[in-house]
């Protein structure tokens, strides 16, 4: 695979996977955090309708870029702090004929014109003690709060969002009451949640949100969702 944005050591570590049920081809790297399943039901609730411009916070590979052209979007942008994962989104645009604005920016200091659609798979664990950290720098920005915690994240989207815009977020279940405190402090307002279980637990794992901006009525509960056996993933 040519491309001059990806070093040999990159290419060396490429897989070839496709997103599920759209069956488009997605190139990740096997030392970076890869699509699971949190990705794709993020990707599969969205909503976002024809001629929105829709932005990925953290956006790795560009996997929910690529969910959302399904909606043939007006522009699609992707923010990653690492160059590395950069490179990879561009190139899956590129296989995938799509036209995306990739920028790297620290979160915290990244502008740019509102969108109507922000949706955001962010690191799920608050930072240890530096010594638990991953090692791989890839995976430990990716699972790690340190650059991008919850309050850096909704003051980001409130920044980013526009007035009638939503915000979509797949985050672990066991943090909801961290995410609502967060957003106290923040433009944001919690819309709609889905809770995802898992069928060998009966536990609720993940959830995914719909935020808004300004206050809002009481907080919609959808149907929830199941996660899909291993073998059926």
């Amino acid at each position: 695979m040519e491309n001059q944005n990806l070093t040999e050591e990159a290419r060396q570590n490429l897989r070839l996977d496709y997103l599920p049920k759209l069956r488009l081809p997605l190139w990740q790297r096997k030392d970076m955090f890869c699509m699971n399943t949190d990705t794709v039901l993020l990707g599969e609730q969205m909503v976002v309708r024809k001629g929105e411009s829709v932005l990925d916070l953290g956006c790795n590979n560009g996997a929910l870029l690529l969910y959302a052209s399904r909606f043939s979007p007006g522009s699609l942008t992707g923010v990653d702090l690492l160059p590395q994962a950069l490179a990879l989104a561009a190139e899956n645009m590129r296989i995938n004929g799509l036209e995306a604005e990739l920028i790297c920016a620290d979160l915290a200091e990244f502008r740019h014109l509102p969108f109507d659609v922000i949706v955001c798979n962010p690191p799920y664990f608050a930072t240890p003690d530096p010594a638990s950290v991953n090692r791989n720098p890839f995976l430990a920005t990716a699972r790690h709060e340190a650059g991008c915690t919850l309050e850096t994240l909704f003051a980001a989207g409130g920044r980013l969002l526009k007035d009638k815009g939503r915000f979509y977020l797949v985050h672990r279940a066991d943090r909801l009451a961290q995410i609502i405190a967060a957003l106290q402090n923040s433009p944001l307002t919690l819309r709609e949640a889905t809770l995802v279980f898992d069928r060998r637990t009966r536990q609720a794992t993940a959830v995914i949100a719909e935020l808004r901006k300004g206050k809002l009525g009481p907080v919609r509960f959808r149907e929830p969702l199941w996660r899909p056996e291993p073998d059926q993933e």
